[in-house]
């Protein structure tokens, strides 16, 4: 009996970025390949394991269930990898980077940028600082106009329209058109971690919000909806909603109410920026804000 081959850890790596970003065109950009290359590692790690990978469907790829099963373990192997090339390099060689986050930024599309970014450059040492720090970054992924000062230069990724979230069991989730006067009296939570706080204080003082709780994460603001504490205006989540919420867009002081996210930088085309703005721009936002 012949052993079986030994799975390339290239082959593994293209099918971890399809399997996340389920899009055999966005894995492609993911890896700065082609997306030919994407299909055959995907072919390749098929017929090896004998296995059918992902269902191609009209809005990308849906994985199988041996996909679900191979993903964690693709997942342990190319860190394990990576730890080992790390190990042998001299430290003083590893590319730095001092990144700055928006304190209203969802952490899970953060870390959807920062595993770009630690993917697309190898070795990646990140230093991630809050405004809180007082240091200024090399870069700063956050919304356009809200940098620290210095970084003028702007490269944008992905736009977040504003909506107004409510509890999925409040009356006015079901109401077939909102208006003004609904909001009238309503607790509200505020998130004083947002940069547009005091627009939409401004914006909803004429209906008497009651604020029941004021917080300083999206978690928190996202938890206490869920849980019938309050309403709340937040940049509308990418990807399904979170169990206990509903989102409604029909709200006279959001239309139109959006922001641009992206990362502000210096400007200089010095040292790495060059390599993480491409990184950035070939990453191309958030996979769920995507067409598959």
């Amino acid at each position: 009996m012949s052993p079986s081959p030994a799975l390339n850890l290239r082959n593994l790596r293209y099918f971890a970025a399809a399997y996340e970003a389920r899009s055999a065109l966005a894995a492609a950009r993911r890896c700065h390949v082609s997306q030919p290359a994407i299909s055959a590692a995907i072919a390749q790690l098929e017929a090896e394991l004998g296995q059918r990978l992902f269902v191609r469907q009209q809005r990308g790829l849906a994985p199988t269930p041996a996909a679900q099963r191979l993903y964690p373990m693709a997942q342990r192997l190319l860190a394990d990898a990576q730890a080992m090339a790390a190990a042998f390099r001299p430290a003083e060689t590893r590319p730095r980077l001092s990144l700055g986050l928006q304190a209203s930024l969802s952490p899970a599309l953060c870390g959807q940028l920062l595993a770009a970014l630690r993917e697309g450059i190898a070795h990646l040492e990140l230093r991630l600082l809050a405004p809180e720090d007082g240091d200024t970054p090399e870069v700063w992924l956050g919304a356009r106009g809200c940098a620290p000062a210095g970084l003028g230069a702007f490269e944008p990724l992905w736009q977040e329209d504003y909506v107004l979230l409510l509890p999925a069991d409040h009356p006015l989730a079901r109401q077939p058109r909102l208006q003004p006067s609904d909001l009238v009296g309503q607790p509200f939570v505020e998130r004083c971690h947002c940069e547009r706080v005091a627009d939409w204080r401004e914006a909803l003082a004429a209906l008497r919000p009651r604020v029941c709780a004021q917080v300083h994460s999206e978690e928190w603001a996202l938890a206490l909806v869920a849980a019938g504490v309050g309403l709340s205006i937040a940049p509308r989540p990418l990807g399904p909603l979170p169990p206990g919420l509903v989102l409604r867009q029909d709200v006279a002081a959001l239309q139109g109410q959006r922001r641009e996210i992206g990362l502000a930088h210096a400007g200089s085309a010095e040292g790495l920026l060059p390599r993480v703005l491409e990184v950035a721009r070939a990453w191309g936002g958030p996979a769920l804000s995507r067409a598959a």
